[in-house]
């Protein structure tokens, strides 16, 4: 039984639940990444996670290629380099973080797929994050997103998350926030 007939099996009633949990699960993860509260976002992510956002290249069409983990990227990480990361944001040596950086995270245009796996589901969205630090520096980024997240018993769990921006040139200062 191929993807397409397995939501075919699906009832519309069941399809519309599907969604409306993963548009759940993602609510309380942008709420957890905006409160900076990371122990309640580490619950949310597998441990065999790949959390990867490529480098964006402005080419013509003809020389465009798919993404590839060996090119450049803004990040490449685990569910373990994460965590050095926001322990870097508590460790007093983030500097660039204090005073801390003000964000809201939006996600929008979700649509949800059966996984290749038993258990999993492709999930496809659009994020929005305001960024805000001192009086002046606003930055806005834009991105798609795909998850496979894992279903473990009442929730989620991201396994895998391609960001793919929709700038190819950061303009602010730093990228010490996760989309």
């Amino acid at each position: 039984m191929d993807k397409d007939t397995k939501v075919q099996v699906m009832s519309e009633s069941e399809q519309m639940l599907l969604w409306y949990q993963v548009n759940k699960f993602y609510s309380a993860e942008a709420r957890a990444l905006d409160e900076e509260d990371y122990v309640s976002w580490f619950n949310m992510l597998a441990e065999d996670l790949q959390y990867w956002m490529p480098v964006r290249e402005s080419l013509f069409r003809k020389d465009e290629k798919p993404d590839s983990t060996k090119n450049m990227n803004h990040y490449n990480e685990s569910f373990q380099s994460l965590q050095l990361r926001v322990a870097r944001l508590h460790s007093g040596a983030a500097w660039s973080e204090d005073p801390r950086t003000r964000y809201r995270h939006l996600i929008s245009n979700v649509e949800v797929e059966v996984g290749e796996k038993s258990g999993e589901l492709k999930v496809l969205s659009n994020t929005l994050v305001y960024r805000n630090r001192l009086e002046r520096e606003e930055y806005w980024l834009v991105a798609k997103r795909e998850d496979v997240l894992r279903q473990v018993g009442g929730s989620f769990k991201v396994v895998k998350r391609k960001i793919t921006p929709d700038f190819s040139c950061l303009l602010s200062k730093n990228l010490n926030v996760f989309l």
